[in-house]
């Protein structure tokens, strides 16, 4: 099983949290986003879109971050990750709304006023005033979903966590602001006390450590 994957993304490091919290350990195979080896013509017979993560187990290939950690929790059996019955389509509800709604706006956050900076460019403004509008329309959801609850879908860890928690990877860096929401941020340093959620996290901080002192910008943490 290979896991073609940057340790600075956020999709990918929902990949690697499940993979690592369910036991499973692939190959991993870095795809280097900053030099842009996912537009090559070698990775892009593996995942057209150009994008990570991909996972190829034996004879199946998959795209997508949500449908690979499904893949995942699958072959290792009953786990609370990934529950039976009603409380799987709960998971697969928050899944699907974090898809569609809840991580549109970070990554405007992240692309204009982080990822620009390696490129030597400037933020566009008018991305980020969209950005903040997608989070102050979704994140009220989610923080009253965490009223009271430990976790998006109850008292266990479950896939819609990571899948939620991923676009806020780069918090600080980013500024992204979601200071108004106690009950995400809360949630957010709670899922830190999960040895593979905290782990990725390392990991991707590392990799964008490097990547920043590479290019010589500093960045305020």
């Amino acid at each position: 099983m290979k896991h073609y994957m940057d340790p600075g993304s956020g999709s990918c490091r929902r990949v690697g949290a499940t993979a690592q919290h369910l036991g499973i350990k692939p190959t991993e195979v870095f795809v280097d986003l900053l030099m842009g080896a996912n537009r090559s013509p070698e990775y892009l017979a593996i995942n057209p879109n150009g994008m990570v993560p991909s996972l190829v187990d034996g004879s199946v290939t998959l795209w997508e971050a949500d449908v690979i950690m499904i893949h995942l929790a699958e072959k290792a059996g009953a786990t609370p990750l990934w529950p039976a019955g009603a409380e799987r389509q709960d998971v697969l509800r928050w899944m699907f709304w974090a898809a569609e709604h809840f991580r549109q706006g970070p990554p405007m956050f992240v692309e204009e006023l982080y990822l620009k900076r390696f490129m030597g460019l400037a933020p566009d403004e008018s991305r980020v005033a969209e950005g903040r509008r997608r989070i102050e329309r979704f994140a009220p959801i989610l923080d009253a979903q965490l009223g009271g609850r430990k976790f998006v879908a109850g008292n266990e860890v479950t896939l819609a966590d990571f899948a939620l928690a991923a676009p806020l990877s780069h918090m600080v860096r980013a500024k992204l602001p979601f200071d108004p929401y106690p009950n995400i941020m809360a949630w957010n340093a709670r899922l830190h006390e999960i040895p593979a959620w905290r782990d990725t996290g390392v990991r991707l901080r590392a990799r964008m450590d490097k990547a920043a002192d590479a290019a010589g910008l500093r960045f305020d943490d």
